[in-house]
């Protein structure tokens, strides 16, 4: 009989743990599909970085007034160019529930950088540099009766792989003018976590002020604002003015891409690239950092998006 027990114990173990297993590898996949179909945090985000980056940005050659010197340039990404990793961690940390998880999305971006920055020849030279750049965003979950929810989200935060030295960006700061007059937006660092209740949220017509500081080993960099709806053609990318070394400002019309009043999430990118990478031939490198943080359009009253 006590053999009996003990084989009828073991057997509900293995049972037990069959069946957590098959509901951890079914949680995984619940997870994955919502951070694929989520417009916080799906492949769009990563896309509005650079694969149908083809918009141009002008310039001029006078650079007193912080206007960015004249250049065209743009990444060029091929098919199969943006792969993406998801891994899930259930519970999120060590002694948390199972109805918690966190994610880490990793993207890789490969392709060439184009740019041409000089018209005094003919023809016109365009110079060409390979780059491969990595994208990191992490997602807090929770699970109830009705699935798994997206809690948190850090900003998406891109660097070039191996970089000759270092860039990223420091501080992004917003302000909106439908906001009250002390509420600002502040962001300091690309692993924080935010709710979708701390995203800046604009309603139509907004006008926005934006300022980016930057942290460079070199002496220069230059920003780009990429923002716009979810999906092309609706993308712009724009660049700030420079307002010092390492600081780059801009106002943003919450305009012609706020077709609807329906309550949408939206990618923006805050794209700092490096001077030598944007008015230098092949023998300089290429280096970018990026943050793309999700914001919200909505009309007065609609909800803030669910995923």
């Amino acid at each position: 009989m006590k053999n009996v027990s003990i084989a009828l114990s073991l057997a509900l173990a293995a049972f037990w743990l069959f069946s957590s297993g098959c509901a951890r590898v079914d949680d995984e996949a619940a997870i994955r599909d919502l951070l694929g179909s989520s417009a916080y945090t799906d492949e769009d985000n990563t896309r509005s970085y650079g694969s149908a980056d083809s918009t141009l940005s002008g310039g001029d050659e006078n650079t007193d007034d912080g206007q960015m010197p004249f250049v065209r340039f743009r990444r060029y990404i091929a098919p199969g160019g943006v792969s993406r990793v998801v891994q899930v961690s259930i519970p999120a940390y060590p002694g948390y529930p199972d109805t918690t998880a966190l994610a880490r999305v990793t993207a890789t971006i490969v392709g060439d950088f184009r740019t041409m920055f000089d018209t005094t020849t003919n023809p016109i030279q365009v110079w060409r540099k390979r780059f491969v750049d990595e994208a990191v965003r992490i997602v807090y979950l929770t699970k109830s009766k009705d699935g798994w929810r997206i809690r948190k989200l850090s900003p998406l935060e891109f660097s070039t792989v191996d970089a000759p030295y270092e860039l990223g960006l420091a501080r992004i700061e917003v302000h909106a003018a439908s906001w009250p007059a002390a509420d600002t937006f502040r962001l300091f660092s690309g692993d924080t976590m935010l709710a979708r209740e701390e995203l800046p949220v604009f309603v139509p017509e907004d006008t926005v002020w934006v300022r980016v500081t930057v942290a460079s080993e070199e002496d220069s960099t230059w920003v780009f604002l990429h923002h716009g709806r979810p999906r092309w053609p609706h993308r712009w990318r724009r660049p700030y003015a420079k307002a010092s070394t390492a600081t780059f400002e801009r106002f943003w019309h919450i305009g012609p891409e706020a077709g609807n009043v329906r309550s949408e999430v939206r990618p923006s990118g805050h794209d700092a690239i490096g001077w030598g990478t944007l008015w230098g031939d092949t023998t300089q490198p290429y280096v970018a950092a990026a943050w793309g943080v999700p914001y919200i359009v909505r009309a007065p009253g609609e909800p803030i998006p669910e995923e």
